[in-house]
């Protein structure tokens, strides 16, 4: 890591926040990942409640706080825990909510670029850049999150980076 790629946070500004619809992006993501568990655990406790008669009710209100904490507290977090900058010869990915983990990929080590969209990408208008790296470990970087145009334009820039790169 270079002097100039110093550990900064997304919160100080340095680095560039993902587009602010990638939060309803996450939202939708929590919304579904959490049904599955919420319905397991209201047909358990159901279950529990008439073979020990039990109240379901305390089980399944839980439940239900701990689902909407996720909805609503979870991917605000997420999203400001990630952040980007592009440097003169690389770009620098932060991002993890416990785990925080930063990456720079020089781009001399780029070998191909990949812009996906997935369904719920699409309806909201993002976009994931996924950078494919020369080596095995680590060897592909995503940055989600990106706006559309904003992630051809930075799949644009590295490729004529690489291409002028090579000899």
């Amino acid at each position: 890591m270079t002097d100039e790629m110093a550990v900064e946070d997304v919160d100080s500004g340095k680095l560039t926040p993902l587009d602010p619809r990638q939060k309803a992006v996450l939202r939708v993501r929590s919304i579904i990942a959490g049904l599955v568990p919420l319905i397991i655990l209201s047909v358990g406790a159901s279950i529990l409640e008439r073979e020990t008669g039990f109240p379901s009710l305390w089980i399944i209100g839980a439940g239900i706080v701990l689902y909407m904490a996720t909805v609503l507290l979870l991917p605000e977090r997420r999203y400001r825990r990630w952040g980007y900058r592009q440097e003169g010869r690389g770009i620098r990915i932060a991002s993890g909510l416990i785990v925080r983990r930063e990456t720079v990929v020089p781009y001399d080590r780029v070998q191909h670029i990949d812009i996906s969209r997935g369904p719920i990408e699409r309806f909201f208008g993002v976009a994931k850049l996924t950078l494919h790296t020369a080596g095995s470990y680590n060897s592909t970087v995503d940055l989600p999150g990106l706006a559309h145009e904003d992630a051809e334009r930075m799949r644009d820039e590295i490729r004529s980076f690489i291409r002028h790169d090579l000899p």
